[in-house]
């Protein structure tokens, strides 16, 4: 069975201009997360089988233009096929926390296309609904170590006696 394409990304500059956009022409609602870099298109859950979508700020965006995620079972071998048929491998591997693992490539033409193992994906069977991998490669990571306060600017405590 050919893999699915299972979730389409485009890039936007300004969310709400984008949001009002599709909202005027095909009156779709869509929803920001919580960092603000990715807004999915809602009300797509009972949709059928196919293909969820969103978009991600375009200075996080990884592609020029949109992104196709494929579902397949196996990253490293897929990746191998990628490379061995003249594609170029982006993104060897990033932990998806919505479940499973995704990477990219850029084929010969230089389309940037996602690849997306589900943790819950039974092997060779349909893909389990997940919420889309964006958030994976936008997500930011831990909070930066504040700064050590200068020993100048602590004031020195008496050693308490014995």
């Amino acid at each position: 069975m050919p893999a699915p394409i299972v979730h389409l990304e485009f890039r936007s500059f300004d969310f709400a201009r984008t949001s009002a956009f599709y909202a005027k022409v095909f009156d779709w609602q869509t929803q920001q997360n919580a960092s603000s870099t990715y807004m999915k298109l809602d009300g797509q859950e009972g949709a059928g089988d196919g293909p969820t979508a969103g978009w991600v700020r375009a200075e996080v965006s990884q592609a020029p233009g949109p992104l196709a995620y494929v579902v397949v079972d196996d990253l490293a071998a897929t990746l191998s096929e990628v490379e061995t048929a003249g594609g170029r491998v982006l993104v060897p591997k990033l932990p998806f926390a919505g479940g499973g693992e995704i990477a990219l490539f850029a084929d010969p033409d230089g389309n940037v296309v996602g690849l997306w193992v589900r943790k819950d994906r039974p092997p060779n069977g349909p893909p389990a609904k997940a919420a889309t991998p964006a958030a994976a490669a936008k997500a930011p990571g831990p909070a930066p170590a504040k700064p050590a306060a200068k020993a100048a600017d602590k004031k020195a405590k008496p050693a308490k006696k014995k």
